[in-house]
């Protein structure tokens, strides 16, 4: 008896999941807008399992058109590579999506102590920008400019002593190790020198937290499939982090270590490390006790009409720049430095305009000249184009019930950019959009096209606040290596690269040359 009222209750408990569920993935054909067909438990996610997703949204681009829908569980997620549709979304109505997809195991956006900008949303999201962009300024990015350059330095003697072994080597782990260096020195003031200590503990746990989520695919995936259920998703994270070593919680505990260090030491803020920058937008509880005293209100309020940062958010904040600041910037310059060994014409263009800017004594490029070299940003771009490594995090989700490019999209729903497929549209770009071709970047062929066509790290009021480092860094990088050798192929890196999605789309393989000196 017992055995048979368990069994009609647990029947009755799905056959309502079921019809709830099916019920939710109506919304599309709703809304007229085509898609794959969704499984009722997986929604579309196992596609995922045979193939990456910026190489799905390309095949159902093809099969389905510019806009479509597809569902990762329950949650409909609205694809397009429409430029106009991607301009009032990302741009002109930025007030109605300027939230971010939320992640199955990321903290929650709105009541997480320790959120940082990247998943911060609405007034929250607002003060943290507020905060960083002035660490972004031209002044800041002159500033930082000498603490680049002696990382550089660095490289310049690996790549040497390459050289002289006429050795082939992988030189996306040289720059992934180089731009550790440069976000701990501008960052937080630390000498990592992980560019000549290969196991350096900050190099491996970054690289842990870039991976991780290849290495909790369940977890992840079920994050997915019920999402209602993210506060115990997200618990379970950090538990597994404590019973099971967490690269995460490791850079955590590490960065709230350096920042009691810089608090400690009392010193006069360097205006060259961001931590310091940060520091002094610190709450002080001391400073707004008696304004909470005397005019009644919440702590948070305040905090927030002074943009200040809590400690965590602190915390947050520098774990963040960390993390984007080592990934980003060493994948886009391994991807330019695989195009420059495999085109030795446009290599040596690039060298002669590096040699027309910066003569035989003049060893350290800065701001000002980096930035007006002309070649090397039409190099920078075409790489961004060809190689757009951050396309499947540019998603945003909708506040408020909005019509958009004649498609009214409801609370809730994410919008994803298809950033590949614009980036890859003969509409823009030509015939030949497989081919690497910096001619494309010309001043005036970059004015005549729609500003959406050309969205590496998104656009509008959210794209990447670092951009302007992460391109000094690169770009003074490129002229550094570039002065001093001439790349060619290894081995190991003939033909296409193949390509893998994490965090970012990076190499699968690396990118192996060998250096000869110029």
């Amino acid at each position: 008896m017992i055995i048979e009222i368990l069994t009609t209750f647990f029947g009755i408990c799905f056959a309502v999941f079921y019809w709830q569920r099916r019920q939710k993935m109506k919304i599309f054909k709703k809304m007229s807008i085509p898609g794959p067909e969704p499984n009722f438990l997986f929604g579309n996610l196992l596609c995922f399992w045979k193939k990456s997703l910026h190489s799905a949204y390309q095949d159902w681009a093809k099969e389905y058109g510019k806009t479509f829908g597809y569902f990762e569980g329950p949650s409909p997620v609205l694809v397009t590579s429409d430029v106009d549709l991607l301009h009032e979304v990302l741009v002109k109505n930025f007030k109605k999506f300027h939230s971010r997809k939320v992640w199955p195991v990321q903290v929650d956006p709105d009541n997480d102590e320790d959120v940082h900008m990247f998943f911060a949303r609405g007034e929250r999201w607002r003060r943290l920008r507020s905060i960083a962009n002035p660490a972004f300024s031209t002044v800041k990015m002159r500033q930082m400019s000498p603490l680049i350059n002696q990382q550089i330095n660095n490289l310049i003697d690996v790549i040497a002593m390459k050289n002289e072994q006429s050795e082939e080597f992988n030189m996306y782990e040289l720059l992934q190790r180089l731009t550790l260096d440069t976000i701990a020195k501008c960052g937080f003031g630390l000498d990592a020198n992980s560019v000549e200590q290969p196991n350096d503990e900050y190099l491996e746990n970054c690289r842990g937290v870039i991976n991780d989520t290849t290495k909790r695919p369940i977890l992840f995936m079920l994050g997915f499939l019920f999402p209602a259920l993210h506060s115990l998703w997200i618990n379970i994270y950090y538990l597994l982090g404590k019973i099971k070593f967490n690269p995460v919680i490791w850079l955590e505990k590490r960065i709230e270590a350096v920042i009691n260090e810089r608090k400690q030491q009392q010193r006069a803020p360097n205006k060259s490390v961001l931590m310091d920058l940060f520091l002094q937008s610190e709450w002080d509880p001391q400073k707004t006790e008696e304004e909470v005293l005397d005019e009644n209100k919440d702590v948070v309020d305040i905090i927030a009409k002074k943009r200040f940062l809590s400690t965590e958010e602190l915390r947050s904040q520098c774990l963040l720049f960390l993390l984007s600041g080592y990934e980003t910037t060493s994948t886009a310059m391994a991807y330019l430095v695989y195009e420059m060994a495999a085109n030795p014409d446009m290599q040596q263009k690039l060298q002669q305009e590096i040699d027309q800017h910066f003569q035989t004594n003049t060893l350290e490029p800065g701001y000002d000249t980096v930035m007006k070299m002309e070649y090397l940003d039409m190099v920078w771009c075409e790489t961004l184009r060809k190689y757009p490594l951050a396309s499947t995090v540019v998603a945003r989700q909708c506040t408020e019930s909005t019509e958009v490019g004649g498609i009214l999209i409801p609370e809730g729903m994410i919008i994803q950019a298809n950033i590949w497929d614009v980036h890859y549209s003969s509409t823009f770009w030509g015939e030949e959009t497989q081919k690497f071709d910096p001619e494309r970047f010309r001043e005036e062929s970059k004015r005549s096209r729609h500003p959406m066509a050309w969205i590496p790290f998104g656009g509008g009021p959210r794209t990447c606040v670092g951009l302007r480092l992460a391109q000094l860094e690169g770009k003074m990088t490129i002229v550094r290596v570039f002065k001093e050798f001439t790349l060619s192929l290894g081995s190991l890196s003939q033909g296409p690269l193949e390509v893998v999605e994490g965090a970012t789309i990076f190499p699968r393989n690396g990118v192996h040359v060998k250096a000869f000196r110029r």
